[in-house]
């Protein structure tokens, strides 16, 4: 028996060794799991975090191949397949960040442009920014940024900045964030995986070329034409409702902004704002009317910005146009309302004034004295000329005509007819034309804006087979009674 109690202690004891040598295992096994995240991304240099973000390092797999410069020696001369790939639509032009370099660990976190691409070697020849020269890169270490483009953030924990439009700045290589500037001005921090693309916008270089010109003139109604727009890489205008207007000088007569009687209504403002629509999605028969006002930039005033008076006008003009071209809907093209977001969406706007121009079908001067010393408003009526779109002039004093005893019969066109193309046999006015004396867009300015002389010089296109430039042209123009 005593016998027996020991085999039985030495069992028992056997089986605590046995359990204690399980659990030693597991405890092993834990520890080396351990090993493994401390090996993971939260032990990864900036540009390896970067390449996880990309999909090029994974945190448990094992690294990446060593990437080199070219001509840098590697023993691993293996051709990697590529993913199939546009160049030219793809990759051509395109800012990216270096990373994830090892023979050339100084370049890491520098931006880029990708100029070529050598099918032989596969490799990218980036122009790197500071002066750094061309270099030659693989393609697993490139990242394509979105700097400079108009984004959407979406999967944020602060919610109400989900869904913000705003502008993408330099990405932060350290920290692996985008600085992101808000339409509102604000600044903030957001990884790759919560920026959404939504448009890269042409912001420097002024439309109106004449490959963009015979693009925009061929196209096949309003469609085609804002269609083409959008395809030169800038943004499709926004529009407002004739009617909206007429509302307005319906429902608020005064301003009620006490100290200032010539504000707009508030609430009537507001109710504008919601009107305002993409141009995409009206139909395709609308008329189109830019409306030239005072203002000290090229997309200004906005709706809470305008005058309550100028406003008036306009809701009686919308509500007397409407009318005269039923069934024919009727949008205006206000400068302060036709775009909007940040600084890049506005510049391109600007970009693109002949464009929004010439899909236009008429243009009116809103008449005052700040009409004639705002340099944007006399760009306005330069570019009407360079378009060859009929200009009117609203007066001040303007008084909706009961009757047009002169007029031909409208004729009942359908939504989807093309209203420029016939634009001329339903003009807004048949009075006659008078002429109206302007002065340059740059006249009086001391350091204009680089956007409006690239403005000037599209509109003055129009003169060059004439005598020579004057100094105040003269334009014709109808007004409106």
């Amino acid at each position: 028996k005593g016998e027996k109690g020991e085999k039985g202690e030495k069992g028992e004891k056997g089986e605590k060794g046995k359990g204690k040598g399980d659990k030693g295992k597991d405890k092993g096994k834990g520890k080396e799991k351990g090993k493994g995240k401390e090996k993971g991304k939260d032990n990864m240099t900036a540009a390896e975090r970067l390449a996880f973000a990309q999909g090029a390092l994974s945190a448990d797999g094992p690294p990446a191949k060593k990437p080199r410069l070219d001509g840098e020696p590697g023993a691993d001369d293996e051709e990697e397949e590529l993913p199939e790939f546009d160049f030219e639509k793809d990759w051509k032009d395109k800012p990216v960040a270096l990373l994830n370099l090892k023979g050339a660990k100084e370049l890491n976190g520098l931006m880029a442009t990708v100029k070529e691409y050598n099918e032989d070697t596969k490799r990218f020849l980036v122009t790197v920014e500071g002066g750094k020269g061309d270099k030659s890169i693989k393609m697993e270490n490139l990242f394509k940024v979105m700097t400079g483009c108009i984004v959407k953030l979406r999967g944020l924990d602060s919610i109400e900045l989900n869904d913000c439009i705003g502008e993408c700045g330099r990405l932060d290589v350290e920290n692996l964030r985008y600085d992101i500037t808000l339409s509102d001005g604000r600044h903030v921090k957001a990884k790759p995986a919560n920026v959404e693309l939504v448009a890269k916008y042409e912001s420097s270089k002024v439309a109106g070329d004449v490959v963009q010109m015979e693009r925009i003139r061929a196209a096949n109604g309003l469609r085609d034409r804002l269609f083409a727009v959008e395809e030169f890489d800038f943004p499709a205008p926004l529009v407002l409702p004739a009617n909206a207007l007429e509302d307005y000088a319906k429902k608020f007569p005064k301003s009620v902004v006490i100290g200032r009687s010539n504000a707009a209504n508030p609430k009537g403002a507001q109710v504008l704002q919601r009107e305002v629509v993409s141009a995409t999605k009206i139909p395709p028969g609308s008329r189109l009317v830019f409306i030239s006002m005072p203002r000290d930039r090229c997309v200004a005033p906005q709706l809470a910005e305008m005058r309550h008076d100028e406003l008036l006008r306009l809701g009686k003009f919308g509500g007397w146009l409407v009318k005269r071209l039923a069934p024919r809907p009727v949008y205006f093209l206000l400068p302060g309302t036709i775009a909007k977001g940040p600084a890049t969406a506005l510049n391109s706007a600007t970009c693109a004034w002949p464009l929004y121009v010439e899909l236009c079908s008429d243009m009116v001067l809103l008449e005052s004295d700040r009409w004639q010393k705002s340099s944007w408003a006399r760009m306005d009526a330069l570019m009407a000329v360079w378009a060859k779109t009929p200009m009117y002039v609203l007066p001040e004093k303007y008084s909706p005509a009961v009757a047009l005893p002169d007029a031909s019969p409208v004729p009942k066109t359908a939504e989807e007819d093309d209203a420029k193309a016939s634009a001329a046999s339903e003009p807004l006015s048949f009075a006659h034309e008078e002429p109206l004396t302007i002065g340059r867009p740059a006249e009086g300015l001391s350091n204009p804006s680089p956007l409006l002389l690239g403005l000037a010089e599209r509109a003055a296109e129009a003169e060059a087979q004439g005598s020579g430039k004057v100094q105040k042209p003269t334009l014709a123009v109808k007004r409106l009674v």
